[in-house]
């Protein structure tokens, strides 16, 4: 099995016709869905500037640039209709699309609001975006979300935003061991290699534009392939599923790696 374990409702997966095609089109069974820009079918394409910049500045560089343009473009406006438009694809969907619910911290009432529409929506994970929704890691909401995911034992990704945040999620994570964490694009993995105690964090492989071979050969030495998610965060990146197959073969991992990273993770992480 293999599963697109982050993507938007937008691009590619916009509308169950193109969910359909993009997923048959790339031979992948499900697609692990969260909000995105409402009624966009545009697509992006990135340079690979990982292939220049090999550190992890060129992810948080990035962090700034979606922090303007979310902010101009008032995109975390629509977070609540964003999260309807995916549950609705769930239900057209629901052998393909699985439901995932980006929560906005800065709503004083959030938590109450995934209380209310947690039993219609039956979300499988719970999303976090410090770029879209600039909310601090110590803020009472993140703490009664992250309460609230590990008692209905539902992973929590997140988008971390810059080295200080890392620093603090680390902390709160290790102080959080019943908590699954799915850390997006690996930003800040190798302060997480020297710092992270929490046996349930894994980390999502999209935006492969973003993170150097050496930063995946690193994520594999130190975590394994078994704490490794595919995932294409489409519609940001041309062909980025194709993209983080080719980087997994240049580090050469096994054929059963392959397998985890690419669905069997996922698989047994949202009980699918």
């Amino acid at each position: 099995m293999v599963i697109d374990g982050h993507a938007h409702a937008c691009g590619k997966y916009l509308n169950v016709d193109s969910i359909e095609k993009y997923l048959f089109e790339h031979r992948i069974d499900k697609v692990v869905l969260c909000g995105g820009e409402p009624n966009s079918c545009k697509d992006y394409s990135y340079p690979m500037l990982s292939t220049i910049f090999k550190g992890e500045n060129l992810g948080y560089f990035f962090n700034k640039i979606i922090c303007k343009v979310t902010k101009i473009s008032h995109a975390a406006t629509h977070i609540d209709e964003q999260n309807e438009a995916v549950y609705k694809l769930a239900c057209e969907l629901p052998e393909k699309v699985v439901n995932t619910y980006w929560v906005n911290p800065l709503e004083k009432n959030c938590v109450k609001k995934m209380d209310k529409l947690y039993p219609t929506y039956k979300f499988k994970m719970v999303k976090l975006h410090q770029c879209w929704t600039n909310f601090d890691i110590n803020c009472n909401e993140y703490t009664e979300i992250i309460k609230w995911a590990t008692i209905h034992n539902l992973p929590v990704f997140i988008h971390l935003l810059s080295e200080n945040q890392v620093v603090k999620f680390v902390e709160t994570a290790n102080n959080s061991i019943d908590t699954t964490f799915i850390v997006a694009h690996m930003i800040g993995i190798d302060y997480m290699g020297r710092n992270l105690s929490n046996p349930n964090i894994f980390f999502d492989l999209s935006a492969p534009q973003l993170y150097s071979i050496n930063i995946l050969q690193r994520a594999i030495n130190v975590f394994g392939a078994e704490r490794l998610l595919l995932g294409s965060d489409t519609p940001y990146g041309k062909d980025n599923i194709e993209k983080v197959y080719q980087k997994l073969r240049q580090v050469k991992v096994s054929e059963n790696e392959m397998k985890l990273i690419c669905g069997k993770n996922l698989k047994l992480l949202l009980d699918l």
